[in-house]
């Protein structure tokens, strides 16, 4: 931080000159306009020019240095959800058709991104999304609803028994991905831009890190759900659904964690904090139901069919787990806020 004293200019104007590196590094000159905003703790931020965050950059992805098509995917996803517009996917050598077919994979996961531009030992990916488009609690509300979705598509393939049902839920996963890199690049946009981040309503820079941690989550709720279905399809084969005890438990813990889920998620934007309480406060019932029933599990049941529920089992408890990181940052972002809970008071000092 560098300090700068406050002059008078004429008979009211308060000035401060201008750091002169700052000046070069941006290329401010004289008769530019500068853009002045206040920022949540008084602090007053400058920016040189309102622009668009700089699309004439390419950023160039060695395909030498990839060991294989998998690293290739994903140093692609890494600079699309940095944020980067134009992307050059190079080799020295001529381009493999392993090689390309993984970029047009890749591309096709990601939204809005596609190639413009080949050549033998290349090809020029350009993202053309303007995040001004995508409000933020738009997509974070997206995100949350596919994953409900799935979750109870899940649920009831467990308890009726329909493996279709479980398939389609694996299916949505692949959109279920789209959505969360798409948040978490226009997340990234905002933490560079300030003009990116207003657009989307933001109003504190700590609702980036907040939102960042809620979709993390959310990935990994997507993540574990996808497996549970992929444990309900292999349980088909070893059980008989109509007639299996175990599985009625199984699926009243699943129930209960979904609910679970969906009351730590909705309180996020109802602004409900005994909603969000009351979610964190289901974690200790999950986790003694989820006990109890292992237990039963060790003792007598087919070693088999014990292994995958206990499988199930292990993804509803870290289910629950970010559930209630999800509504512990919902309590935080409700108390940010004006709110019923509390409020600031200015202290007096004694003269």
């Amino acid at each position: 931080m560098e300090p700068r004293k406050v002059q008078k200019v004429g008979y009211s104007t308060l000035s401060v000159s201008l750091p002169i590196k700052w000046t070069k590094k941006v290329g401010i000159q004289k008769g530019d306009l500068v853009f002045i905003s206040e920022e949540s703790d008084g602090a007053i931020r400058m920016t040189a020019q309102k622009r668009k965050i700089a699309d004439d950059v390419e950023y160039v992805v060695d395909v030498d240095q990839c060991d294989n098509t998998k690293v290739l995917e994903r140093v692609i996803v890494g600079n699309y959800v940095l944020g980067r517009s134009l992307i050059r996917v190079e080799s020295n050598q001529r381009l493999k058709r392993k090689q390309i077919e993984s970029i047009r994979k890749v591309t096709h996961r990601l939204l809005g991104i596609g190639i413009i531009e080949e050549s033998e030992h290349h090809l020029l990916l350009q993202c053309s999304i303007d995040p001004k488009n995508f409000p933020l609690e738009t997509i974070v509300d997206r995100l949350y609803k596919l994953t409900s979705i799935m979750f109870k598509e899940t649920l009831d393939s467990i308890v009726n028994g329909d493996v279709e049902l479980a398939k389609d839920a694996i299916t949505r996963e692949y959109e279920a991905d789209t959505i969360y890199w798409l948040l978490v690049r226009i997340l990234s946009l905002a933490q560079q831009s300030r003009s990116v981040s207003e657009s989307i309503g933001i109003v504190d820079s700590m609702d980036i890190v907040q939102y960042s941690i809620i979709a993390w989550y959310l990935e990994m709720i997507c993540d574990r759900v996808n497996h549970i279905a992929s444990s309900v399809i292999r349980l088909q084969d070893i059980c008989k659904w109509n007639k299996i005890d175990l599985i009625e438990r199984v699926s009243h813990i699943g129930f209960i964690t979904f609910n679970m889920f969906d009351r730590a998620f909705s309180s996020i934007f109802d602004g409900n904090l005994t909603t969000a309480s009351d979610a964190v406060d289901m974690y200790d019932t999950i986790e003694h139901k989820e006990s109890t029933l292992m237990k039963r599990l060790q003792n007598g049941s087919r070693l088999e069919l014990s292994g995958i529920v206990s499988e199930i089992l292990w993804d509803l408890d870290i289910i629950a787990e970010h559930s209630s990181a999800i509504a512990e940052i919902a309590i935080d972002i409700i108390l940010k806020g004006e709110n019923n809970y509390c409020h600031a008071k200015k202290v007096l000092t004694a003269k």
